[in-house]
C-alpha cells in the first residue's frame, strides 16, 4: 500500500485538488498527509468534509515526519500543466527517496531534470496520463459483447463522473455483482487500475482505446462501469466525450448535473436538461438502444432541503429515477441496474 504525501499547494478544495480528493474520500489509508500552506494546521476533513484526521501540512520537509514513500500530485488544472512553484518540491521529494504519481498532461518522466533525478535516486516516476503504444483503432467488439457497460455522461465538466462511477461500482460489489471499473481520467486510472486517459489520445484513436479496455475485462464480470469525461455540449471537451461514448457503445448511462449550474466551465449557457438527455440517446440510436439508469445530483453548494427538492422535481421531470450520490446514496440507481441486468441475462 502506498504511503501518499499529497501536493495541493495553493490548489487544496473541493474541485481543484480533486485528484488527490479521490484519495482522500475512498482510500484514507493510504494518505499520510497533505502539503498545502493555505489551509496548513487543519485536517483534510476540516477542509473537505472527508479525509478523516488527515494532516495538511505546509511544505514537504514538515511532510516527512509522516514517512511518506510517494508524492501524488493532486491536482488536473486546465490544460495539465505542472505549476511551475511545483518543480523544486518534486525535485526535493526525489532527492528523499519518494516515488512520483501525476496525472497531468505534462509527462514528468520526459523532463530531463526530472528523469536524471529519478534514476540519480533510484525513484519511479509514474504518469497516470501517458496513453498506450502503439494505440488501437476501433473495431466494433460491441456487436459482440456479452458484458453490459454503463457509462457516467455529464452536461458540464465536473460534475461527478468519476465519483459517481465509483460509488455506484461500490453499492453494486457490496449487493453481490463483480465489477470492473475502468478509468478514463488521471483519478478514475488511479483508484481502479486500470483504463486509458483518453484527453491525452490523438482523437481518431479515442474510440478505440477505450473500446481495448473494455475487450480486456474477463468475462467474469456482471458489469463494466467507465468513468465519463467532458461533456457534449461543452464546445471545448466535447470531442473527449464523443469519442468516448462511441467507445464504449454502452448499455446504460448515468447523467450527472449540477441543478443550479447555469453556466458551463467556459461560461456558455448549459441547455435544459431534457435537451441534454435527450441528445445523449439520439447519438447512440443508430447503434443500439441505450438506456438510462439514472440522474446523479451534485448539490453539495445547497442546503439539503433545497437538494431534497431538486431530486423530486427532476426525477418527477423527466421520469428518470435521480439521487445525490453522495449526499442521499444511490440505492435508486443500483435498483435500475439490478432490473436491466435481470431482464437481459443470457
Amino acid at each position: 500500500m502506498p504511503r501518499y504525501s499529497i501536493l495541493a499547494d495553493k490548489k487544496f478544495d473541493y474541485i481543484l485538488s480533486k485528484t488527490g480528493n479521490a484519495i482522500l474520500r475512498y482510500r484514507p489509508e493510504e494518505a499520510v498527509c497533505v502539503i498545502d500552506s493555505i489551509t496548513a494546521g487543519k485536517t483534510a476533513q476540516e477542509v473537505l468534509g472527508y479525509g478523516g484526521n488527515v494532516p495538511v501540512v505546509d511544505s514537504l520537509e514538515a511532510s516527512l515526519k509522516y514517512s511518506p514513500d510517494t508524492l501524488l500530485i493532486a491536482i488536473a488544472p486546465p490544460g495539465g500543466r505542472l505549476p511551475d512553484s511545483w518543480r523544486e518540491i518534486i525535485c526535493l521529494s526525489m532527492s528523499k527517496g519518494l516515488n512520483i504519481v501525476s496525472g497531468l498532461h505534462t509527462f514528468l518522466s520526459d523532463d530531463e531534470e526530472f528523469s536524471s533525478l529519478a534514476k540519480k535516486n533510484q525513484v519511479i516516476i509514474t504518469d497516470l496520463r501517458r496513453p498506450p503504444s502503439p494505440l488501437p483503432f476501433s473495431k466494433g467488439s460491441w456487436r459482440w459483447r456479452k458484458i453490459p457497460v454503463l457509462l457516467t455522461v455529464g452536461s458540464d465538466c465536473d460534475t461527478g463522473k468519476m465519483t459517481t462511477a465509483w460509488e455506484i461500482k461500490q453499492l453494486l460489489e457490496e449487493q453481490g455483482k463483480k465489477v470492473a471499473f475502468i478509468g478514463t481520467g488521471q483519478t478514475g486510472i488511479l483508484l481502479g487500475g486500470r483504463g486509458v486517459a483518453v484527453d491525452a489520445v490523438v482523437s481518431d484513436f479515442v474510440a478505440g482505446c477505450i473500446e481495448y479496455e473494455i475487450d480486456k475485462v474477463g468475462n467474469e464480470f456482471d458489469l463494466i462501469i467507465v468513468e465519463g469525461q467532458g461533456s457534449l455540449n461543452h464546445m471545448a471537451y466535447s470531442g473527449v466525450t464523443l469519442g468516448l461514448i462511441h467507445g464504449t457503445m454502452p448499455d446504460m448511462l448515468i447523467m450527472c448535473h449540477e441543478p443550479d449550474r447555469e453556466l458551463d466551465t467556459i461560461d456558455h449557457p448549459i441547455p435544459s436538461l431534457s435537451e441534454i438527455l435527450d441528445i445523449h440517446l439520439k447519438l447512440l440510436a443508430p447503434f443500439k438502444k441505450t438506456v438510462y439508469a439514472g440522474i446523479s445530483l451534485l448539490t453539495g453548494q445547497v442546503n439539503a432541503q433545497e437538494a431534497q427538492l431538486s431530486v423530486e422535481r427532476i426525477e418527477k421531470n423527466e421520469g428518470i429515477p435521480t439521487t445525490d450520490v453522495i449526499r442521499f446514496g444511490g440505492d435508486k440507481i443500483v435498483s435500475q441496474v439490478f432490473s436491466y441486468l435481470k431482464s437481459h441475462e443470457i
